[in-house]
């Protein structure tokens, strides 16, 4: 790959950022794609792969966590090899994962091809929003952070249905297959429109934190097996969750406290000692995690016990995008009318009255899910642009590369836990709710005259319906006590441009006052 001949130069600059945000742009949609585009299918993959669609999920879990992964090692990367050759590799490793996962039948080689497929995705994470922000003005940094989200968001939005669409017709590998020419042509794309930096040579560049990847890497990996595996074996319960959590909870410890003490440390935890940043990471974790947990276990609901196809388990969360994109593409003049703090606790607001209102039951349809994910969608399209902005607001411009890996870094590996604690709250409540519900039918058991089997359908879809309905009611409450402290906790980057004007947000905030 080293050997292939540098794109030439596009002869404008005009020329150049039309490459720049067209490749770049398109190379992030397809690293969120490759996500999103399995998330209303896992009863597919498990079919495809010879396993249950509870190890489906691994799917997506091992792809997230590889996600975030990739993320730090951007700035190391870009430091040694250049922004070009990193964006270049970062697309040919997630290329070639797309190509094993498009042919194999075995969920080991496709855990492995979704590793390699997260690892280039996350490299294009902070990769892409440093390279629109050095190409563009200070003036366009708000309408640059609102593209830059939107290019990572609308994936989740219509890749489902996509993938469901593809795994109903042609079958779930083809979402592979279809990824494989549009990497090529953002390579080519990206190619041209990327300025390149000087290289550092190696002697000058800072050593890369090998001991703290790999500690980061272990505590992570084992992290994930306690989540993935963890309700299989019975929690702590089972010896080897007990192991596996015992050496996530080692590994973490070491990597934070070798990372706090390394003169060049692969992620700068030191910046969450600032409130807006702390805070605002927060916010936006939580608020990102409620949504990835939920766009997962909305359409395997409605298929396993709704009866909806891969297809129209997609398309149930359509109505997210709907209320999302407008909004999002707003956000560059709405910030300036309303300020971000209002924004951020709007986001918050509309999240908890979307979950507050989402009401289901064993008879739901599409129209009567409608018009709550609309408002979700506003909701998670208010989400990014606030926030991003409020964390990065007490951030000197100089350290924002670095600021910005540590949040996505965490902001990314959020969605595991969601998914993951919105699955095993699920199951675990389902099963309490079929023994109740049970436990009332047995007194009547002598007067039944419904075949048993059909009963015990009937019990498993009500159970796991009154389930969710209590974990909908859960996530609102946790929203409004996220606009409690996005309006009462959060300091208003006006606020701090008085004080100091050396933030990221000086010159975007100016043009609003």
């Amino acid at each position: 790959m080293s050997s292939l001949p540098l794109p030439r130069e596009p002869d404008s600059q005009p020329v150049r950022l039309v490459f720049l945000f067209t490749g770049v742009g398109l190379a992030l949609a397809l690293g969120s794609f490759e996500g999103a585009g399995v998330q209303a299918i896992f009863p597919y993959i498990g079919g495809g792969l010879a396993t249950s669609s509870y190890r489906a999920l691994w799917t997506l879990t091992y792809f997230v966590v590889h996600w975030s992964l990739g993320i730090t090692l951007m700035p190391w990367s870009t430091h040694r090899f250049g922004r070009r050759r990193v964006f270049r590799k970062a697309v040919w490793l997630a290329a070639a994962g797309s190509l094993a996962g498009a042919f194999t039948h075995n969920l080991w080689v496709m855990l492995v091809s979704r590793a390699m497929e997260g690892l280039g995705a996350g490299l294009l994470v902070p990769l892409s929003q440093s390279l629109f922000l050095a190409a563009t003005p200070s003036r366009r940094h708000g309408l640059v952070t609102v593209f830059w989200s939107n290019a990572m968001l609308l994936p989740f939005f219509v890749g489902p249905a996509v993938g469901g669409w593809l795994a109903t017709t042609v079958g779930f590998h083809m979402i592979f297959g279809l990824t494989m020419p549009l990497w090529f042509v953002a390579l080519w794309l990206g190619g041209r429109g990327i300025h390149e930096t000087e290289v550092v040579p190696a002697s000058k560049t800072p050593p890369f934190d090998f001991l703290g990847f790999a500690l980061l890497y272990a505590g992570l990996m084992a992290l994930q097996v306690v989540l993935d595996q963890g309700e299989q074996h019975g929690w702590w319960y089972s010896p080897f969750i007990r192991d596996a959590s015992l050496m996530a909870a080692v590994c973490l410890y070491l990597f934070g406290w070798y990372e706090a003490r390394a003169r060049h440390p692969l992620l700068q935890f030191h910046y969450l000692r600032r409130r807006n940043y702390l805070l605002g990471l927060l916010l936006l974790s939580l608020g990102w995690a409620l949504f990835m947990g939920w766009a997962s276990i909305l359409p395997l609901w409605a298929e396993e016990d709704l009866g909806y196809n891969g297809l129209w388990g997609g398309i149930l969360l359509l109505p997210v995008g709907l209320g999302a994109l407008p909004l999002s593409a707003a956000l560059d003049h709405l910030r300036g009318l309303f300020g971000l703090r209002r924004l951020a606790s709007l986001s918050f607001l509309l999240l908890g009255g979307a979950y507050g209102t989402l009401s289901v039951h064993p008879a739901s349809a599409l129209p009567d899910l409608f018009w709550p994910l609309v408002v979700l969608g506003l909701g998670v399209g208010i989400l990014f642009v606030p926030l991003t902005m409020i964390i990065m607001s007490e951030i000197p411009v100089a350290a924002v590369p670095a600021a910005a890996t540590t949040a996505n870094f965490i902001r990314v590996f959020s969605a595991n836990i969601g998914v993951t604690i919105l699955a095993v709250y699920w199951s675990r409540d389902s099963a309490r709710a079929s023994n109740a519900l049970a436990g009332e039918l047995s007194r009547y058991g002598h007067a039944a005259t419904t075949p048993l089997d059909v009963l015990q359908g009937f019990l498993s879809v009500e159970a796991h319906t009154v389930s969710l309905d209590n974990l909908l009611r859960f996530s609102m409450w946790v929203c409004l006590a996220g606009a409690f402290i996005a309006w009462f906790f959060l300091i208003p980057p006006r606020a701090l441009i008085k004080a100091s004007a050396h933030s990221f947000v000086e010159e975007t905030e100016n043009e609003s006052i």
